[in-house]
C-alpha cells in the first residue's frame, strides 16, 4: 500500500514538474515572439537607413557640377554608396532569414541560452535530418528541466535579446555571415578615408554640395562609433562635448572657402579688362581660350598677367576659377 502511494506521489510530482517545464517553454516562446518582432523592426530600420544613405550618395553625385574634376570626395562618396547598397542587400538577406527560419532561430537561441553560462554544449550531431527540429526541441526541454529557472525570473527579464536573435539569423545565411565578419573593418576603413577626403579642402573647392553631404555622413559615423564603443548615454554626453569641436572645424573650413572666393573676386577686380571691338587693334584677339567661341562686340574680356595672349570672356574665367585657380593655358596660379 505504501509503495503504491509513493508511486502515485512520484507520478504526481513528475506531472507537476512536466507541467512547469511546459509553462516555462511556452513563456520562453512568448518572450521570443516579442523579441523577434523587435529584431524585425530593428533590421527594417537599418535597411531603410542604409538604403537612404545610398540614395543620398547617388543623388549627390548626379547633381554635382560635371565641370568639376574627379576629387577625393567624389571617389569617397562613390565607395560609400556601393558599401551602403551592399549593406542594404545584407539587411534584406537577414529579414529573409528571419522570415523563413523563425522556428530554427528560436531553437538555436534557446540552445545558446541554456549553454552560454557553462562549458557544456548540446550534442546536435547524429540526429536524423527529417526529425532534427523535434529532436532539438525535446533536448531543449530536457535541459530546461535540469536548469533552476523560475517563472518569476522569466517574467521579470527575458533571457535573450533581439541582438542574439539577429546573430542567429545572420549565422544561417552565408552572405550575411561573410558580410558580418568584414563589415566593421570596412566601415572604419571607409570612415577614416572620409575624414582624409573631407579635410583635403584644396582639391574639393568645386564640390560644395559634396562637402556638405560628406560632413553629414561623417557626423553620423562619429555617432555610430560612439554608440558602439561607450554606449548610448555616454555617447550623448561625449557628442555634447565634441560637437562644438566638429562644428568649429566645419565653420572654419566654410569660412576658408568664403575667404578664398573673396580673394578671387579682389584679384578679378585688379585684372586688366576691356570691351572687345571689331577692328585692326584687336586682330590678335579673336577667340576665348575656355569656351572656344569668337569674341563679339562689347564682350568683356579679361587678360591674365602671365601673358598677353591669355585672354578670356569674363564670365568664362569666373566659372573656371571656381574649378581651378590656374590659368587655363599655362597652368600658372592666378
Amino acid at each position: 500500500m505504501n509503495r503504491e502511494l509513493e508511486e502515485t506521489s512520484q507520478n504526481q510530482e513528475n506531472k507537476i514538474s512536466k507541467d512547469e517545464d511546459e509553462k516555462k517553454f511556452k513563456l520562453l516562446k512568448e518572450h521570443f515572439r516579442v523579441q523577434f518582432k523587435e529584431s524585425y523592426k530593428y533590421i527594417g530600420f537599418n535597411l531603410l537607413f542604409s538604403f537612404g544613405k545610398y540614395l543620398v550618395c547617388f543623388y549627390s553625385l548626379q547633381q554635382r557640377d560635371q565641370q568639376c574634376d574627379v576629387n577625393p570626395l567624389f571617389v569617397w562618396l562613390t565607395i560609400v554608396g556601393m558599401y551602403e547598397f551592399f549593406n542594404s542587400i545584407r539587411y534584406l538577406a537577414v529579414l529573409y532569414s528571419l522570415q523563413m527560419n523563425s522556428k530554427d532561430i528560436f531553437l538555436l537561441v534557446m540552445a545558446e541560452m541554456l549553454t552560454k553560462d557553462s562549458e557544456e554544449q548540446m550534442n546536435l550531431q547524429g540526429m536524423e535530418e527529417k526529425n532534427k527540429r523535434n529532436q532539438i526541441k525535446t533536448l531543449i526541454k530536457m535541459k530546461l528541466s535540469t536548469r533552476d529557472i523560475r517563472q518569476e525570473e522569466l517574467i521579470a527579464e527575458p533571457p535573450f535579446t533581439q541582438y542574439e536573435i539577429i546573430h542567429q539569423a545572420e549565422a544561417l545565411n552565408k552572405y550575411t555571415r561573410l558580410m558580418k565578419v568584414y563589415n566593421q573593418f570596412i566601415f572604419y576603413l571607409i570612415f577614416t578615408g572620409g575624414n582624409i577626403a573631407y579635410f583635403q579642402s584644396d582639391s574639393n573647392d568645386c564640390d560644395d554640395s559634396l562637402n556638405n553631404v560628406t560632413f553629414v555622413l561623417l557626423l553620423i559615423g562619429y555617432l555610430f562609433s560612439a554608440f558602439l564603443i561607450i554606449g548610448f548615454g555616454l555617447a550623448i554626453i561625449s557628442m555634447a562635448l565634441y560637437m562644438p569641436i566638429i562644428l568649429f572645424l566645419f565653420i572654419f573650413k566654410t569660412l576658408g572657402k568664403i575667404f578664398k572666393r573673396l580673394q578671387t573676386k579682389n584679384k578679378f577686380k585688379k585684372m586688366k579688362k576691356f570691351e572687345y571691338k571689331s577692328g585692326p587693334e584687336f586682330s590678335a584677339i579673336q577667340q576665348c581660350n575656355i569656351c572656344m567661341c569668337d569674341y563679339e562686340d562689347n564682350d568683356l574680356i579679361v587678360q591674365l598677367p602671365c601673358s598677353i595672349k591669355h585672354h578670356f570672356h569674363d564670365h568664362c574665367l569666373q566659372q573656371w576659377v571656381i574649378i581651378k585657380q590656374q590659368c587655363p593655358v599655362c597652368r600658372k596660379l592666378i
